[in-house]
């Protein structure tokens, strides 16, 4: 995002995670921003004034009153939000966490938004990580559902060094698959988000359970033609872009038409799952834990009773 990137109230709110009417209050209260203001008297925001905004919000998420935060200068803001990332005694909560990748994100700093998802994982494990701190920082910066978009520059730098981490985690799960129950995990065309897939691969592989990743934009056919050479028991995919539901319909029919005997499943954006189920070997999941929950339910099961 340039230096020039300008934003509403609205923007302000929806990247910051404070409300437009307490923002109102602070500027009016406490000074907090001059904001420009447009012919028609609209008020804009700056990148700087953004960042300050969620430097703000971070410190009251850690205990502080506004009118102490306000009071510090911004070397000083930065100063002490940086303090309480460092202090190990602390329970964080997600929201501030979430306002510091933020943050670091809108600077390009890599050294420091790896920091703190090394922090979090660390912390936390890589699942509670994913799900309490790395989804509604992507849904709030309008990665994971395709809302707002305003910087994708941004969107796949942050995107970039999460999915490094998460290939880095399952590396490291060193799995010993079990049983003959084996995942295809592909995309659809024009798909290209690999987050929510990276994560179903890591749990598949620390239940245990043989997974062949195809990756993004794979072609029915393709994905069928998979699952039939490696015998493969069930599919996974996630659907995010705001394609026609037809076109969902469409994709799922035409790999199961091909490999009748395998189990699909399907995921993503609730503006885009709207439940279009077609038959029994077609499932529509709501959400991560309830990828979980099929997954240690498939492990438990002897494959025989899969096929």
């Amino acid at each position: 995002m340039a230096d020039t990137a300008q934003y509403s109230i609205s923007d302000l709110a929806h990247y910051s995670g404070v409300k437009a009417p307490t923002i109102r209050m602070w500027e009016k209260r406490y000074n907090l921003f001059c904001p420009k203001r447009s012919c028609t008297n609209i008020r804009t925001y700056d990148n700087d004034e953004l960042r300050k905004l969620i430097n703000v919000h971070s410190l009251i998420q850690a205990g502080w009153k506004i009118s102490k935060v306000v009071e510090l200068p911004d070397e000083q803001l930065d100063l002490k939000v940086k303090e309480v990332m460092l202090a190990q005694n602390q329970t964080i909560c997600p929201d501030f966490l979430i306002n510091s990748l933020m943050v670091h994100m809108l600077a390009f700093d890599e050294p420091k938004f790896s920091k703190v998802v090394n922090q979090v994982i660390e912390q936390f494990g890589v699942k509670q990580t994913i799900q309490n701190i790395i989804y509604p920082f992507l849904k709030r910066v309008g990665l994971l559902w395709q809302v707002n978009d305003i910087s994708p520059a941004q969107e796949h730098f942050a995107s970039a060094i999460i999915r490094r981490k998460l290939l880095t985690a399952i590396d490291h799960l060193n799995p010993q698959p079990k049983g003959e129950h084996t995942f295809i995990l592909c995309l659809p065309p024009d798909e290209f988000h690999e987050l929510p897939l990276i994560l179903a691969h890591y749990i598949l592989l620390e239940n245990q359970i043989r997974t062949i990743y195809l990756g993004s934009s794979v072609p029915a056919l393709v994905a069928a033609g998979a699952s039939l050479k490696s015998d493969a028991s069930h599919l996974f995919t996630v659907f995010m872009s705001n394609s026609p539901m037809e076109k969902l319909k469409d994709y799922l029919t035409e790999i199961q038409s091909s490999a009748p005997n395998l189990q699909i499943s399907f995921s993503g954006s609730p503006d885009v799952c709207k439940r279009p189920l077609i038959n029994h070997t077609i499932r529509h999941l709501n959400s991560i834990d309830e990828f979980e929950k099929m997954i240690q339910s498939i492990a438990a099961t002897p494959s025989e009773l899969v096929h």
